[in-house]
């Protein structure tokens, strides 16, 4: 027997767990396949203060709150020249620091209670396309079955990205890694540059602290692994006093890329699949459950609509922008390290590193290109308070002028789940297009001011359509933007 879904994910990872609840929110049926059992071991542990409203937006937010995870540390910073710099969790954020077997175990659990339907331990022994839909061969214990899917997400990780279809953002590094006991350590995170890369250091729950050094992979080549960690260690100041011996270092190349096929053929990628991050900003799992949201509403607004187009562009527009906007945090972070002149690998193939140089293989390529060559207008700051009451009693019998340097431009914008294209403005003092203020869209608001018109026959038309609550936020606004004048 043939069981059909709409949706079919492939690996139970964070990424792949939000797509899967967010579609199963939206009314889908959705399947999911994962070789491994759950628990199972896996690093990631430190998680950006961006991770909580992610879970909260997924009604998931009391997985976090577990005995076990840490909460609010500080970070001790020696990032180039000058001294370490402590700061507190109200400096910082929210983050914390998870045990992944654990977390991810009980997100599944979490999208199972949805009507997720798991196969699991199981892996994929055949597929087909059918014209118009997957068909699936699962191996598991049970013995094989068959099930169909419209489309797939895979969320497999790296293992989704074979090295030929990756296009390289950065130099590769290698990363090495140990415990040792936690009290060994300040309870703090600690990251530091050194000459050979940096480090990076957090305690992890069952009293252990997590030791990380990031280098270039041709250290390797003339040393061992703990030659390495030792060499970096002595360097250091914050991790200084730790003796690599005896250490059980763990190993793997990080590379930072996005597939350069991300969606064919209704097969569709997120996660590490999709991209990978440097690990510098510690925001990777963020933004992959992130975008896997993103591919949710586009996989719901394509079957809804029975049409990839907005919904394809929609994808490689989110995942082209997640690339570009942390690749300049990650090159600007690494610029600061005062490690300009220095002639260690890791420092020299970073500073040699040219982005123009990326060949652009298809629209896809091209487009992310395009992203990384462009740099966001610095806007000319948040638009002034405005007491709006006297600003109306002053406004309300001059003609409305809107600015010369206000433009529109076609934008992606997300309503009730489905991602359309609409107006939206463009202007030196907004830093983004902008469609909405506080969920209402402004564009056609804008397109009933004719010429010769008041701001008080402005405002009284505003109200026939919106309460005049939101209609003296959106003219506050504007006059703070100098959109309207």
């Amino acid at each position: 027997m043939v069981q059909d879904f709409e949706i079919v994910i492939i690996g139970a990872g964070p990424a792949g767990l939000a797509a899967a609840v967010r579609l199963l929110e939206m009314g889908h049926s959705v399947a999911l396949v994962e070789q491994e059992a759950f628990p199972r071991p896996q690093i990631g542990e430190s998680l950006s203060p961006g991770v909580r409203p992610i879970f909260d937006y997924l009604h998931a937010g009391d997985l976090l709150d577990d005995f076990s995870y840490l909460h609010n540390k500080p970070a001790r910073i020696a990032w180039g020249g000058g001294d370490p710099a402590l700061l507190q969790p109200g400096q910082r954020g929210a983050g914390m620091v998870v045990d992944r077997a654990r977390l991810d175990a009980r997100l599944l659990a979490f999208a199972t209670g949805k009507g997720l339907r798991l196969f699991q331990p199981a892996r994929i022994a055949a597929s087909v396309w059918q014209g118009d839909k997957y068909e699936f061969r699962i191996r598991s214990a049970e013995g094989d079955q068959r099930i169909t899917g419209s489309i797939v997400l895979d969320a497999r990780g790296r293992n989704g990205a074979p090295t030929r279809e990756r296009l390289q953002l950065a130099p590769a590094s290698v990363a090495l890694w140990a415990h040792v006991p936690a009290r060994a350590m300040p309870d703090e995170a600690c990251i530091e540059t050194v000459d050979e890369g940096w480090i990076w250091g957090a305690p992890v729950p069952w009293e252990q602290y997590r030791i990380m050094v990031f280098t270039d992979p041709d250290s390797l080549k003339s040393r061992s692994k703990t030659q390495t960690m030792r060499q970096m260690l002595a360097g250091s100041r914050l991790f200084g006093a730790l003796v690599a011996e005896g250490l059980e270092l763990k190993t793997c190349l990080v590379q930072t890329y996005v597939h350069m096929h991300p969606w064919e053929q209704q097969y569709l990628r997120v996660g590490e699949a999709a991209f990978a991050l440097d690990p510098l900003s510690s925001t990777g799992l963020e933004a992959a459950m992130r975008f896997s949201l993103q591919a949710a509403v586009a996989v719901h607004t394509m079957l809804t609509d029975n049409d990839p187009t907005v919904a394809k562009a929609f994808y490689e527009s989110k995942l082209a922008d997640a690339v570009a906007s942390h690749h300049r945090w990650t090159s600007g972070y690494y610029a600061e390290a005062g490690k300009i002149n220095a002639h260690f690998p890791f420092w020299q193939k970073r500073r040699e590193f040219r982005m123009e140089a990326i060949p652009a293989t298809n629209a896809f390529t091209a487009l992310v290109k395009q992203r990384l060559a462009w740099h966001p207008p610095k806007p000319a700051g948040e638009p002034a308070a405005v007491p709006i009451d006297p600003l109306i009693r002053f406004l309300w019998d001059k003609p409305v002028r809107l600015s010369a340097q206000l433009a529109f431009s076609p934008e992606f914008a997300v309503t009730g789940d489905r991602v359309e294209v609409r107006r939206a403005l463009v202007h030196p003092n907004l830093s983004r297009p902008l469609v909405y203020i506080n969920q209402i869209e402004i564009p056609p608001l804008l397109n009933t001011l004719g010429e010769g018109v008041t701001y008080g026959s402005a405002i009284e038309t505003w109200c026939r359509h919106i309460p005049i609550p939101d209609v003296r936020k959106v003219l506050g606004f504007l006059w703070g933007a100098e959109i309207v004048q």
